[in-house]
């Protein structure tokens, strides 16, 4: 299932559970605007990393959760504040280590040519770094053989330094 779909399924479990019944309800819990939140319920848009981190923050769960299946949306985690960018980057350095990949040109050979290497890198940079949009981590996932959620899950040790 794309994680569009699973995103907007947790959204509408977030307004079930809180009794949120009109697009403007749910957009003002969510904090973002009634636009977007649209977008996203038709699927003809899909929400930027950083912002399924505020979203995350906001309703004190771990991003993650949000880009799975039934994730736990309401445990309300104290003084969290999501990185998905960051667990992105540890994770794929974590699973170019495991395949023997050290090249950018290995790295990219992983994602069968839908990654190009220049993008790869761009994810990388320090300044000026782009993050891929949804529907690209769910290609890059299906590569790993990973779920989507779990190339933006914050390791244990990370989970424990922000908290």
């Amino acid at each position: 299932m794309p994680s569009i779909d699973i995103f907007v399924d947790n959204i509408n479990r977030i307004a079930k559970h809180y009794n949120l019944k009109t697009y403007r309800e749910i957009a003002d819990y969510l904090d973002v605007t009634e636009d977007a939140l649209k977008r996203w319920q038709n699927k003809s848009r899909s929400p930027s990393l950083k912002k399924i981190d505020e979203i995350g923050d906001r309703i004190k769960c771990y991003s993650y959760s949000l880009l799975q299946k039934d994730g736990d949306l309401f445990i309300e985690i104290e003084c969290i504040k999501n990185n998905s960018r960051n667990a992105l980057i540890s994770n794929l350095r974590e699973y170019f280590m495991q395949y023997g990949r050290f090249s950018w040109s290995e790295k990219a050979a992983l994602f069968y040519g839908f990654v190009s290497e220049d993008v790869l890198k761009s994810y990388f940079r320090e300044e000026n770094f782009k993050t891929p949009p949804l529907s690209k981590l769910d290609e890059m996932a299906e590569a790993l053989g990973k779920p989507t959620y779990e190339l933006i899950k914050e390791g244990e040790s990370d989970e424990k330094a922000d908290t």
